[in-house]
């Protein structure tokens, strides 16, 4: 039965790639090249995660598995003595107890001001330039790819709107297709320092969440690749095809300090930022979902039905595409439609209590994989509206992606789900 849904993953790739294709705007135009590289490298990490044996030949050298548990428990570590910042501030609000319970603000949401000094730190010292440059290199010498846009895909994996500004010079004369590309990839990948939010839902009960979240970043580059190239294939000539001649834009820090201090400011900006999003949305689509009801219940229908189950029904047959136990499809499919509303935080929450609940494995690793996106309604606004500051000559081309760029971004995360779904079959040391 496992190798039932292995296969059901793999059929539910090509339709999504599929899809894309038929919406092309321009399908005679399609490059095969970024399409046919992205497939590789997508599968290639997913088995490095997934199938790599644990030790390599010589028991002393760690293979990849290994080291990407050493990653989750590191990462694990690095929340766990984080949280004297917090406590330190917010006193016993801001540490787990069944007395208090979880409380977003207090105990997850300070973790972005942390992991964004960490960040800031790490660009200072010129480490996060050094690797964002050795994926971009990959990513652009396997799939034929831009060096602006191979830059900004490969920030994204770490940071999220502000991985524009890696290549801002270029932003003016970037062509229709780089932009498309640019937009999905912020909109498709999670930033590291939000990254540790849904972690502290999830490591109790899914002990090596960070690795997998970590992974489903770095394959969403790939999968962007594959579906904004089909959706909207490169029909020009892109200024920075030679990714020798690209330059990473940067904006350094006089002293390690002030470093740390602009992280923080950085970090808090966005914490408030996610933590009123929420609010209003939250609250908005508790407002209009109550007058719907009310609305059904006076027209006589006797199960009032909410915005919330049309969006679950609609993800339904993606969901099962994913490769997801038939049981469970409706669950993961309410999570879909709550992340594209609601943003991923209260998507994550839910999946926090599938997991807690004893949730199928396969269920709970082919969810994280598919969550693991800014793939929702305040996004097209963030990342359009951000990315078209840096170049206003641009803006025009941009405001006509809005939902399209949405759809590409559900469909980057819905590929990587199903990757997940491909390379897992049940095999020891995944999740825990």
């Amino acid at each position: 039965m496992g190798v039932y849904y292995n296969f059901i993953s793999l059929a539910g790739f090509l339709c999504i790639a599929g899809f894309a294709w038929a919406l092309s705007d321009s399908r005679r135009k399609i490059t095969w090249r970024p399409i046919a590289g992205g497939i590789i490298l997508q599968f290639l990490f997913a088995f490095l995660v997934f199938c790599s044996p644990e030790k390599l030949i010589s028991s002393s050298i760690p293979g990849t598995r290994e080291l990407f548990v050493l990653f989750s428990d590191m990462f694990n570590r690095f929340i766990e003595h984080s949280r004297q910042g917090i406590t330190f501030v917010f006193g016993k609000l801001g540490s787990y107890n069944e007395t208090t319970g979880f409380i977003l603000a207090f105990q997850a949401l300070p973790l972005i001001i942390i992991f964004s000094s960490l960040f800031a730190l790490l660009y200072y010292m010129g480490v996060m330039q050094k690797i964002i440059r050795f994926f971009a290199i990959l990513f652009s010498r396997t799939m034929h790819t831009s060096g602006a846009e191979s830059l900004s895909t490969s920030a994204n994996i770490f940071v999220g709107i502000e991985a524009s500004l890696a290549v801002r010079p270029y932003l003016a004369k970037m062509t229709r297709s780089e932009l498309f590309t640019i937009i999905v990839a912020g909109m498709a990948s999670v930033a590291s320092t939000v990254l540790a939010v849904y972690v502290s839902y999830l490591n109790k009960d899914f002990p090596l969440i960070a690795g997998h979240l970590m992974s489903a970043s770095l394959l969403s580059v790939p999968a962007t690749f594959i579906i904004t190239k089909l959706m909207v294939p490169e029909t020009d000539t892109p200024e920075t095809m030679d990714i020798r001649a690209c330059k990473m834009h940067a904006e350094p820090d006089t002293n390690w300090i002030e470093a740390i201090i602009n992280g923080a400011m950085n970090g808090a900006k966005l914490a408030v930022g996610v933590g009123v999003t929420l609010i209003a949305f939250v609250g908005l689509l508790g407002i209009f979902e109550g007058l719907l009801v009310f609305l059904q219940t006076k027209a006589g229908v006797a199960t009032p039905i909410t915005l919330i189950d049309v969006l679950s029904g609609i993800f339904y047959p993606f969901t099962f595409l994913m490769g997801i136990r038939a049981e469970d499809v409706q669950t993961v499919s309410h999570m879909l439609g709550t992340r594209l509303i609601l943003t991923e935080i209260p998507a994550y929450q839910d999946l926090a209590k599938f997991a807690a609940g004893g949730g199928d494995p396969r269920t709970i690793l082919i969810a994280s994989y598919a969550l693991c996106g800014f793939t929702h309604v305040a996004s097209m606004a963030i990342f359009i509206g951000g990315t078209g500051a840096l170049a206003p000559n641009q803006l025009p081309v941009m405001t006509k992606f809005g939902p399209r760029a949405l759809l590409a971004a559900t469909f980057v995360t819905l590929l990587n789900g199903c990757t997940a779904g491909i390379f897992y079959w049940g095999q020891q040391g995944i999740l825990r």
